[in-house]
């Protein structure tokens, strides 16, 4: 038999094994998605309990903790994490709902009431914002003899 979930997906994601850092994590996401991540990873419950709590399947509940867990542990989310200080509003809103909630384009596009060409352009833009504040802070780190890499004790490596 094989590992438990949470120790799987744990090891295979790289996502930090102390409750806190994870739950500062998981604090970026939706309400629900919290919620799931904190039943599983924090309290421990399986899979198979949740599903007969909440009257779904157990399969693609599953699925859906692991992918909560890979969008955890992506670059891209850490990196958007870091720069939601840095962005105007309007920015940093759509950052969190865009990279960190995961919302579709098209629940964004009736969110903030825009064609879809206006917002894959935003997107690019916010994009290319997190891009430049993840350069700036990663030399600003290497300047100053820190390891920028520290930052929620995620190694930097592309996911």
């Amino acid at each position: 038999m094989g590992m438990p979930l949470r120790e799987s997906v744990l090891e295979a994601r790289r996502l930090p094994r102390n409750d806190e850092l994870l739950m500062a994590r998981a604090t970026l996401l939706s309400g629900d998605d919290r919620e799931l991540i904190e039943a599983v990873f924090i309290r421990g419950q399986t899979t198979r309990s949740l599903s007969h709590m909440m009257g779904v399947e157990m399969r693609p509940l599953r699925n859906r903790v692991r992918r909560l867990a890979k969008r955890l542990a992506s670059r891209k989310f850490l990196d958007v994490a870091r720069s939601l200080p840095y962005l105007s509003c309007p920015d940093a809103q759509l950052a969190r709902l865009r990279f960190c909630e995961g919302r579709k384009l098209r629940q964004l596009r009736g969110h903030f009431n825009v064609s879809d060409h206006t917002l894959r352009r935003w997107l690019d833009h916010v994009s290319a914002q997190v891009a430049v504040i993840r350069r700036m802070s990663k030399q600003t780190a290497e300047g100053a003899g820190e390891d920028y890499r520290s930052y929620w004790h995620q190694p930097d490596r592309d996911t």
